[in-house]
C-alpha cells in the first residue's frame, strides 16, 4: 500500500509518471537512490545505474508516495539502516541493463528492500495480459 505521507530515512517511495510508477529509496531531502538515466540521457535506458539525487529532482513536480507495509512485509523488510547502505553501496554500478520488464527502478527498490528483485507493477501488468487469453 502506498500513501500520501512524509518519507523517513530507508522508505521506499514512488513518483507517478503517467503510464507508470517511478521507485527509489529516501534517506533525506538531498539523498534519494534511484535506478534511471542520468539527468540529460533519460530517453536512453542503456544508460541506467543507480544514481543519487534529490527529492525535489527525484519527483519532477510529481506527488511523493511512500509504501506503507502489511504485517507480513514488515517480517521480511530490511532495517532502515541496511535499505540505505545497500542503495549507497550500489551508486554508480548498473545492476546489470535496464529493462523495464525484469531489471527497472521498481526491482532496485525492492531489492534494498527485501532483497528480492520483484516489481509488483509488472507483476500487475502481466497478469492483466494473462486473464486477457485464458
Amino acid at each position: 500500500m502506498w500513501d500520501k505521507i512524509k518519507p523517513e530515512y530507508g522508505s521506499q517511495i514512488r513518483v507517478n509518471r503517467g503510464l507508470y510508477y517511478h521507485h527509489g529509496i529516501y534517506e533525506d531531502d538531498e539523498h534519494v537512490y534511484q535506478f534511471a538515466a542520468p539527468t540529460g540521457s533519460e530517453v536512453s535506458p542503456e544508460n541506467a545505474l543507480i544514481i543519487c539525487t534529490t527529492l525535489d529532482v527525484f519527483l519532477k513536480g510529481g506527488e511523493l508516495e511512500v509504501r506503507v507495509y502489511s504485517d507480513d512485509e514488515l517480517k521480511n523488510k530490511k532495517s532502515p539502516i541496511e535499505i540505505v547502505s545497500y542503495a549507497k553501496s550500489k551508486l554508480g554500478s548498473g545492476l546489470g541493463t535496464y529493462n523495464l520488464i525484469n531489471n527497472n527502478c521498481e526491482h532496485f527498490s525492492n531489492m534494498c528492500a527485501f532483497g528480492v528483485s520483484k516489481s509488483n507493477q509488472v507483476d500487475d501488468i502481466m497478469n492483466l495480459f494473462r486473464g486477457l487469453f485464458q
